[in-house]
């Protein structure tokens, strides 16, 4: 056990206690951290007497040399039952610093409980001192590296920065690390760049050219660059370092084009309207614009060279990803590339939603990727606010829709009384015209609440046995006039279990079959009217098609079929303009597709194409 049974220790006294640590800086505290024994080292490291310390609350747990963060640690692991090591450092009384290695071990009670903390040092401050002095000889070599009119860098075969003298392209040296020196240049010089690096490489020669580039105003910078291959053991190249000086000398290019590469690079980094982040095909940003500065709150030098994913939320980087990858392999199969939603994260650790179109570009061998962002915060707050609306009003209309037919259904009752007094022909005219009025009225109520109930109530989604929900829908609609009249063919081919909301399915299944009934056409001494329904799935949908043989649309009307209170029969039979217009919504919100083709007195085909929500 690391810690010390208490009854062990309280049996000693302080002699004996004097006797087995006096090769050791030595402290018992409390379980508040109040000492309750020092040694004589321990005094004398502290320049004071024992009869001082006794009670006070231990120095060195309180020592403004260390952040909260330590003592917290310290703390939470003694008061555990756990030892705690570490490297403590304070002031003497008389003011000299010293650093002692240091272990706490909890000492236990009978009862298990930690009732008291022994702590054992060791002196390290000569070791610490000689650290110290390592470390400033240290940094006065890192001045000199500093002040060296060459940039000079440590790379891996593959170009990662592994070492660096001095801060580049205003990034410092500790964020050069790890990144890409390539990444530092435009995609336009990269092969070039590499080839050069690869050549001294494989030769294992050192290696001399030189390049330029655009630095952040757009003028052209040249740089001589000098390349010598480091080597392991057996003669393997391991890494490579790189000499990069400025030079002015001007090889390659007429003073016209330099102007004009000029102006394009000041123009495209001065735009602050839209986002645009250029990055090559590792996923490294390149380039961008004062739009994404400002959007991101990254300077250009502290984001360059560094991946996509630090602009993307923790929370939906997995998703993100998903989608950015989606779009590059629709660009590389030559496919268009659809607007893609991202949620993004600044610097300051503010989530944000984009909407993005990704475009790409070729230089010599190398592929560059280009995202012209739009901030859509506005407007996702606008369509949550609408979201919040329109649940408001579904509620309403559930609420509205049942409470209007309790008074329909009470009107209906005390007509049924008033038709069995005796009346007058003219009164019971009236009461014919009114019972017509409260059926209508009744029949709208019910369509209403049948309608808020899909709207509101979102189930979840269920395999589909399409045979079953259009027998429960035919045996409900059994009492319809005209049902008697129509053939019924139902035809259901399940070849790929389907999966959506039920009583969505059936709703629309219900709606249009009841239309193919109220609207099918009086064929005295013909063949009867018919309705066929067929039913046809696979792995990605469902087709669903209702055909009837009855009075049919006019192909003028057609387009409206769909509006809120629009009837294409209205003067022929009664209806509200709800159900199809509440069908349409519905095969919206499941992402599918609705046709109708029909003509006046040839019947109507409606087909809905529905995707498999599995």
């Amino acid at each position: 056990m690391e810690a010390i049974k208490y009854s062990l220790l309280s049996s000693l006294n302080d002699e004996v206690l004097e006797a087995v640590f006096e090769n050791s800086i030595v402290s018992i505290t409390d379980s508040l951290g109040r000492i309750e024994y020092v040694n004589s080292k321990f005094c004398k490291i502290l320049d004071c007497n024992a009869n001082k310390l006794v009670g006070e609350t231990h120095e060195l747990l309180k020592s403004p040399l260390h952040s909260d963060r330590v003592y917290k640690n310290l703390w939470r692991t003694i008061k555990m039952g756990n030892k705690w090591n570490g490297v403590l450092a304070d002031f003497s009384k008389t003011g000299n610093p010293f650093w002692l290695d240091t272990t706490i071990i909890p000492l236990i009670n009978e009862d298990q409980k930690s009732v008291k903390y022994l702590a054992i040092y060791k002196d390290v401050t000569k070791y610490h001192e000689k650290n110290i002095k390592l470390l400033q000889d240290d940094l006065t070599n890192k001045k000199f590296l500093k002040k060296m009119p060459l940039n000079v860098f440590t790379i891996s075969r593959y170009g990662k920065i592994l070492n660096a003298n001095k801060r580049f392209c205003d990034t410092k040296v500790n964020d050069l690390i790890d990144t890409y020196l390539y990444d530092y240049f435009s995609p336009e010089i990269f092969e070039y760049f590499k080839q050069n690096i690869d050549k001294a490489c494989v030769d294992k020669l050192t290696h001399e050219f030189e390049l330029y580039d655009f630095d952040t105003v757009g003028e052209k910078k040249f740089f001589s660059v000098v390349v010598s291959p480091n080597f392991d053991e057996i003669g393997v190249v391991i890494s490579a370092t790189i000499a990069l000086y400025k030079i002015t000398k001007l090889k390659s290019s007429s003073n016209k084009l330099i102007d004009t590469e000029a102006k394009f690079r000041a123009i495209y980094q001065s735009i602050n309207v839209g986002i645009i982040v250029v990055a090559d095909d590792k996923g490294n940003i390149t380039e961008w614009n004062k739009g994404a500065e400002a959007a991101f709150g990254y300077e250009k030098e502290e984001i360059i060279g560094r991946s996509l994913t630090v602009l993307m939320s923790d929370k939906y980087r997995k998703g993100n990803i998903t989608q950015l990858k989606k779009a590059v392999n629709r660009i590389k199969n030559k496919q268009n590339v659809d607007v893609v939603e991202m949620c993004c994260l600044s610097s300051d650790g503010k989530q944000f939603p984009v909407e993005f179109a990704l475009s790409s570009g070729v230089i010599g061998d190398s592929s560059f990727y280009c995202a012209m962002m739009l901030d859509i915060t506005k407007r996702k707050l606008l369509e949550n606010k609408l979201k919040v609306k329109t649940k408001d009003l579904e509620l309403f209309l559930y609420r509205s829709a049942h409470d209007l037919k309790a008074p329909f259904s009470s009107a209906e009752g005390l007509l049924g009384l008033l038709k069995e007094e005796k009346v007058s022909e003219e009164k019971e005219l009236l009461m014919e015209m009114l019972d017509t009025v409260v059926k209508d009225g009744k029949e709208l109520s019910e369509s209403l609440s049948q309608a808020s109930n899909i709207l509101i109530n979102k189930t979840d989604i269920k395999k589909i046995n399409f045979t079953k929900a259009i027998d429960d829908v035919l045996v409900s609609l059994k009492g319809a006039e005209k049902f008697s009249n129509i053939n019924f063919k139902v035809n259901v081919i399940d070849a790929y279990v389907f999966h959506s909301y039920k009583e969505k399915i059936k709703y629309i299944l219900q709606n249009l079959i009841k239309n193919a009934i109220k609207y099918s056409a009086n064929m005295e001494g013909l063949e009867s009217s018919y309705v066929n329904i067929t039913v046809r799935t696979n792995q990605k949908e469902a087709v669903i098609i209702v055909e009837d043989n009855g009075v049919g649309i006019h192909k003028k009307k057609l387009h409206k079929i769909f509006e809120l209170y629009y009837r294409a029969n209205r003067f022929n039979e009664p209806g509200h303009g709800l159900g199809l217009y509440v069908v349409k919504n519905i095969v919206n919100e499941l992402k599918g597709e609705i046709n109708v083709e029909s003509s006046v007195g040839n019947g109507a085909c409606f087909e809905i194409v529905l995707p498999n929500s599995i």
